[in-house]
């Protein structure tokens, strides 16, 4: 239920040091790299490095370049945007059409610097300012709801909006607030971050994620599950850590944390639930359960439903590929209500006896977002098919600033083009961060 397009070709370790100006050998590099972009691309023998093109034979990296080409045409320009070692960069590959695309670059500290990395992230238009990803976004078929905020100390302060009270489905974004409800639980005392929960069949879920396919009865502690649940959007971690919790204890949070859908949440379902519901039995049990009230679809979450069985022969694949109850069984927020649920966790994790929890949302930063702009980037998306959403809780490094930014996209007829936002939502954040580099120059200046 979270999903994240790139071009990841391959990485290898860049090891120091270096023989050569590294400025220098990069710059070259880079420039190759921009003329790789062609109607038909070649390269000198000695610019990628053999396990490279043995991970990433060359009929597979022309098929990839061509590919960009056709799209979206020559690069006209690649500025470097952030150094990460001696030997490797960040890049923003600019086209002649306008289009923008992070590049990733890393090469070998032997002679003749050959590449062991090169990656392409999503592409996305020119977007100068905050005004032009807004126009980007009221492009998109669908509904969208999008809120960007500077966080103060009592008040969440516009900086770009549209539709942000708009409650979509979020997908794997709803783990928020089972992390919230932690959190709570830890900060009253109820709860200790190493408390153990054992793997349980009845509260194994599908992928994504990983600990489905662990033993039955394996320990983990609260603090494990979260992170799992958090980094990895791991399903099964969540459902064992919802039902740890109680569903009504996270429903209570719901409110406490600034959800505005509360009634359409609850009850507050679990992945497994979801998948059992919507993508089993040819959708007939979605149906059943939508002619219910909120009571006796409590009784039946707990009851009848969990009888249902759930494995990949039991998905229902031709339900995968189109959108399926996204408007009436899923998890709902507004692009405001979860900027309100970051700001929630930001605030309840100042303490010392939670505050390493908040280290839980850094693991996974989802886009490739600058470091080189933001020391604290903290993040949690969800999706499914006509649903995504990608959520941020950002310091600025320049000034110190909090920031949260939320964009949830739907569409209940088609599947969508991720690439799309994904790219809308990473330029905005590098609006972002300039922002709050010309505003720390602002206060130097006075």
């Amino acid at each position: 239920m979270n999903t994240f397009l790139a071009t990841l070709l391959f990485m290898l370790p860049t090891p120091e040091p270096l023989q050569t100006s590294s400025d220098a050998v990069l710059a070259k590099r880079a420039q190759e790299v921009a003329a790789l972009v062609a109607a038909e691309p070649k390269w000198a023998d000695d610019l990628f490095d053999a396990a490279f093109l043995k991970a990433v034979p060359p009929e597979q990296l022309k098929t990839l370049c061509s590919g960009i080409f056709g799209k979206l045409g020559a690069i006209a320009s690649m500025p470097r945007t952030e150094s990460t070692s001696a030997l490797s960069a960040k890049y923003e590959a600019i086209f002649a059409n306008g289009s923008v695309m992070p590049v990733t670059l890393g090469l070998s500290s032997a002679q003749p610097h050959a590449i062991v990395t090169l990656w392409f992230g999503a592409p996305a238009p020119g977007i100068a300012d905050l005004p032009a990803a807004i126009e980007m976004l009221k492009a998109l078929p669908g509904q969208v709801s999008f809120g960007l905020y500077e966080l103060t100390a009592d008040a969440l302060v516009p900086l770009a909006e549209l539709e942000p009270d708009r409650a979509l489905a979020i997908g794997s974004a709803f783990k928020l607030y089972v992390l919230g409800t932690l959190i709570s639980e830890i900060s009253l005392g109820k709860r200790k971050p190493e408390g153990i929960v054992r793997l349980e069949n009845q509260y194994c879920s599908m992928p994504s994620g990983k600990l489905q396919t662990w033993p039955r009865g394996t320990p983990l502690t609260l603090y494990s599950l979260a992170t799992f649940m958090i980094s990895e959007s791991d399903n099964t971690a969540t459902d064992h850590l919802l039902f740890a919790l109680g569903r009504e204890r996270v429903e209570s949070m719901l409110g406490e944390m600034g959800n505005s859908a509360v009634e359409r949440n609850v009850p507050f379902l679990s992945t497994g639930e979801m998948f059992r519901l919507k993508l089993t039995t040819k959708g007939l049990l979605a149906d059943k359960y939508l002619k219910m009230d909120a009571a006796q679809r409590r009784v039946y979450l707990e009851g009848i439903l969990v009888e249902t069985p759930l494995s990949a022969d039991s998905i229902d694949s031709e339900l995968l590929s189109k959108p399926s109850h996204i408007d009436t069984i899923e998890w709902f927020a507004s692009a405001s209500d979860l900027c309100r649920a970051m700001d929630w966790l930001r605030r309840a994790t100042e303490s010392n006896k939670v505050a390493n929890l908040r280290q839980i949302l850094v693991v996974n930063p989802g886009l490739d977002v600058s470091k080189k702009h933001f020391e604290f980037i903290g993040y949690k998306g969800g999706s499914e098919t006509g649903v995504l959403n990608l959520t941020y809780l950002l310091r600025a490094r320049a000034t110190g600033d909090w920031y949260a930014l939320s964009c949830g996209w739907n569409d209940p007829q088609a599947a969508l083009d991720e690439t799309k936002l994904l790219g809308i939502v990473t330029r905005t954040l590098n609006v972002l961060g300039k922002l709050g580099e010309a505003k720390a120059e602002e206060a130097r200046r006075k």
